[in-house]
């Protein structure tokens, strides 16, 4: 029986805006913020993303929306997972003795500061996107938005919901 080899010449990659956001409110108060002035309806996806990272399994809340007249699909993902680590110190003796301490993990380790991603699927006009970023810069709970270059991310993986 002879084989057949297929070559992939171009893998096509899936594009997207990036909004970090800094904003030290609640994910579900987040959303809110973003429905109301982007009017965006954002809801809570059934599944939250989830990552193995070493000994903790972190869970980072995603709320969706999907606007139908643009076909723009928005994720707002929390950065954070604040959980804690549990350390066997003796299982030998009659009693069982742990340790647990707080940690936090992050699901893009290069922006450990951010709060949220506003993930923007499909390609949007330029000026939209900056008219996007600035509402969310004037939001009065935000601190601070700005966009980042999706291609240059180590972890970029990481932002894929499916």
């Amino acid at each position: 029986m002879q084989s057949h080899k297929m070559l992939l010449d171009e893998v096509e990659e899936d594009s997207f805006r990036l909004i970090a956001i800094y904003c030290p409110v609640e994910q579900y108060k987040m959303a809110y913020l973003l429905n109301k002035h982007l009017d965006l309806h954002l809801k809570r996806a059934r599944r939250d993303v989830d990552f193995n990272h070493k000994s903790v399994q972190a869970m980072y809340a995603l709320f969706t929306s999907k606007d139908h007249k643009t076909h723009c699909v928005f994720n707002l993902v929390t950065n954070k997972f604040k959980g804690q680590a549990r350390k066997v110190l003796s299982s030998g003796s009659l009693f069982y003795e742990e340790e647990v301490r707080p940690l936090v993990v992050h699901l893009i380790p290069e922006y450990k500061k951010v709060d949220f991603f506003l993930k923007i699927e499909e390609d949007i006009p330029e000026h939209t996107f900056k008219r996007l970023l600035n509402i969310v810069n004037n939001i009065p709970q935000v601190l601070a938005a700005y966009n980042i270059d999706a291609d240059n991310l180590k972890s970029k993986e990481n932002l894929i919901f499916e």
